[in-house]
């Protein structure tokens, strides 16, 4: 095809420059254009009410043909989900109306809406948890929520430093005595975000995600009956984390939660009437 014999340019990287890229820098390139190059565009094709772009899915080939030449692994899920998502926009390419064994969202039935009520309604910040232990497990699936997290165009650019000594946790600046809990800190591998130009264009991006990696997480340890809470911390904090774990300059922290067995029923904070915070329903 026209477009790859001229082996475009990818964020500005030539193929000799892309088969030589960091595979985590690269991968996330792929999982971007599938997403801005396929995914965008694909539902309103399939709706009818655009026609497929020049080439549709090809600079995705390209960068798959490029993956595999370096004799990249493709086993694990975002990739076999880039390789679905090209073949998809082959077949639309060829004319064909792929099948994709998908459903539209379905309203919960009143009884998961009070189980979606109890998880939304009834998080609440805890600060202070007993020192039973909590299982590898229920942290992975707490670690599973953030990385689950909606995350601008699917970079993936997001990393998880868990801390359980206490020694480790008293390097981060707090205004609440941390005992008994084990630390997620939410940090970001700033390689990604810098290699497509998203620091620049979209900065705003970059704590977008982090946020809401921290929210996703603090819902799921709340299901599983565990506390936590949301804090911030600053430079310094950054500073003595990237010492004491060694974490390279492209690796930066933003945020981190802590979560624990309860030791404490705080009364919930109020929020201001809904029709109070509406500016407008237009």
């Amino acid at each position: 095809m026209e477009f790859l014999e001229e082996a475009p340019k990818v964020f500005g990287y030539t193929r000799e420059e892309l088969l030589k890229l960091d595979p985590i820098v690269l991968r996330a390139i792929i999982r971007e254009r599938v997403h801005h190059t396929i995914e965008v565009f694909l539902y309103r094709i399939l709706a009818g009410k655009m026609k497929p772009p020049r080439d549709f899915g090809g600079v995705v080939r390209y960068l798959l043909e490029i993956w595999r030449e370096r004799g990249l692994p493709m086993d694990a899920p975002d990739l076999q989900w880039a390789e679905r998502m090209l073949r998809i926009a082959e077949a639309v390419e060829r004319g064909e109306t792929p099948k994709l064994e998908t459903k539209p969202p379905e309203p919960f039935t009143e009884e998961e809406m009070e189980v979606v009520e109890k998880l939304l309604y009834g998080r609440r910040s805890i600060r202070q948890w007993s020192p039973k232990p909590i299982p590898d497990e229920m942290i992975r699936m707490i670690l599973k929520a953030g990385l689950m997290a909606p995350h601008g165009c699917n970079l993936c650019a997001t990393r998880f430093l868990v801390l359980r000594d206490p020694e480790d946790q008293r390097l981060v600046q707090s205004d609440i005595p941390i005992e008994n809990g084990v630390m997620i800190v939410v940090c970001q591998d700033m390689r990604i975000y810098r290699a497509l130009g998203f620091d620049k264009a979209v900065p705003q991006n970059i704590y977008y995600d982090a946020a809401a990696a921290a929210d996703h997480m603090l819902l799921m340890a709340h299901a599983l009956g565990l506390g936590g809470v949301w804090l911030t911390h600053g430079k310094e904090t950054e500073r003595r984390l990237r010492e004491r774990f060694d974490l390279p300059d492209y690796i930066e922290t933003r945020c981190h939660i802590v979560v624990g067995w309860p030791a404490e029923a705080p009364i919930k904070p109020q929020r201001m009437k809904l029709d109070e915070v509406i500016l407008e329903v237009s």
